[in-house]
């Protein structure tokens, strides 16, 4: 079921009067298979159900994406301010290879298990926006962005290198970015073009750039794979549930979910979530910008 028939499938079980089954709705939607029954599986053959062994091949790629985006870092060990570090992961990583690491992360949970996880690295739980205001002026030789930089705008951004970037300091950004055909909006995405001007306007070189699009492109279909086929379907099933013993309530309380559901899940559907669409419409890219030396 694709994200964007969800809503009419709602309204249909508000009209539904007669009897129905959810489990069949689950089946219909999930398997597609016009059959309720458990499946043959071929004797000695758990390749064909291990789920297991397609959650290690993702494990496996996250851990060569970060070491894909290493290999763009200057040789050398530096002071590097990890902004959006998430789980903490690599700002673990870059601190064991020798960095002196500062992460900052809007996110008081992450702030805290990532204190609690990795004590060498130094963590700031505040946005890049306003933490960067408070940091010692060039006190770091890195910034880096990893999946990151789309929410801060460029009018925000290269202040900031400025005031916190040594000379000759660099920004190591990887991220998707605006193509063809998708509007770039602030929050959510960049236009490449727009990030080279910017970067030669504001006294930047591109030292590092590679188009990786293709190499990520299996997590978008996976993503779209499993909201699609799992998320959706397991979703229509609790409501088909709801519906079927409070239909009263489904009712009442149907329009408020369809104007939450077209109003925070479908504007982040289209693009994005769809690995056809994001192959046109968007580019994943490391890129490494280089802050220019001051003139001898």
């Amino acid at each position: 079921m694709k994200v964007q028939d969800f809503p009419e499938f709602l309204s249909a079980l508000g009209r539904q009067t007669g009897s129905f089954d959810p489990v069949h709705i689950l089946y219909h939607h999930l398997f597609q298979s016009g059959y309720l029954h458990f499946g043959f599986w071929p004797e000695n053959d758990g390749k064909e159900v291990d789920l297991g062994a397609l959650v290690e091949r993702f494990r496996s790629a996250q851990t060569r994406f970060a070491d894909e985006l290493l290999a763009c870092f200057p040789t050398g060990t530096y002071r590097l301010l990890d902004v959006g570090a998430g789980q903490g992961r690599f700002s673990s990583e870059l601190a064991s290879r020798g960095h002196a690491v500062t992460a900052v992360t809007p996110c008081a949970y992450q702030a805290e298990q990532i204190m609690k996880r990795y004590p060498a690295v130094t963590v700031k739980n505040a946005r890049f926006q306003e933490v960067g205001l408070t940091l010692p002026p060039a006190s770091f030789d890195i910034i880096l962005f990893s999946e990151s930089f789309r929410y801060i705008a460029l009018s925000e951004a290269f202040p900031l290198f400025d005031r916190l970037l040594t000379p000759g300091g660099c920004v190591v950004i990887a991220d998707w970015f605006v193509h063809a055909g998708a509007k770039a909006r602030h929050g959510h995405d960049h236009d490449h073009h727009l990030l080279r001007k910017e970067a030669s306007e504001r006294g930047f070189t591109i030292a590092v750039e590679r188009d990786v699009t293709k190499n990520i492109l299996p997590t978008i279909k996976l993503t779209y794979d499993v909201i699609c086929e799992f998320y959706m379907p397991l979703a229509g099933y609790v409501a088909a549930k709801l519906s079927q013993k409070y239909p009263r309530l489904y009712r009442l309380c149907l329009s408020r979910i369809l104007r939450w559901f077209e109003r925070r899940v479908l504007p982040q559907v289209p693009g994005r979530s769809d690995p056809d669409v994001f192959a046109e419409r968007y580019r994943y890219y490391f890129f490494v910008l280089k802050r220019a030396q001051p003139a001898a």
